[in-house]
């Protein structure tokens, strides 16, 4: 019989990180962030496969065992094609450069420096409270209404901020979203 290699991935080890990577998918939050942003909800998850469990597990794990912990889309069964997770990965790479160099674009023209990118600021700072009180959170073994509410409260302050910045006003000067007086 062969013996596993210290170097081999443990399959019930990734199939826990790659449980809460699917957990963190279904995050009100993030679902609302995923709906708009230039990923697929199939590339989100093959970028966070490939990026978060390899780096957690700590060792390589090839693409053909990545893409069996892939969830398929319309199904419940698990796993997708090497070839699909490979192409759903550099469709996902591709568009988070895009994005980037979009960014880098509007800095390079001075309009990070615009009012119109504050909300998106105030937001940024408002999720990243929001993770650290989730973390602190996590390592209690018990919540407290206090906790569960502070929590709620917090996402739905969130949520709010984001059904702002989606609508087309966001992205125009302040002279342009006032409105003409009659």
């Amino acid at each position: 019989m062969k013996e596993k290699s210290k170097d081999q991935p443990n399959k019930k080890d990734i199939k826990n990180l790659t449980a809460g990577t699917k957990q963190v998918l279904k995050e009100p939050i993030l679902k609302k962030l995923q709906e708009g942003s230039t990923l697929s909800l199939a590339q989100l998850e093959t970028l966070l496969i490939d990026l978060v469990v390899e780096d957690n597990y700590g060792t390589h794990i090839t693409y053909e065992d990545k893409a069996s912990y892939r969830s398929r889309s319309g199904s419940r069964s698990r796993g997708v094609s090497r070839g699909a997770f490979n192409r759903t990965l550099t469709q996902a790479r591709t568009n988070v450069t895009r994005c980037l160099y979009t960014m880098l674009l509007l800095a390079y023209l001075g309009l990070f420096d615009s009012t119109v990118f504050r909300p998106f600021e105030v937001v940024a700072t408002r999720i990243g409270d929001y993770r650290r009180i989730r973390d602190i959170l996590a390592g209690k073994t018990e919540l407290a209404q206090e906790d569960l509410e502070s929590v709620a409260v917090t996402e739905k302050t969130i949520m709010s901020f984001l059904e702002d910045l989606s609508s087309a006003l966001v992205l125009k000067s302040e002279l342009s979203r006032k409105k003409p007086d009659e």
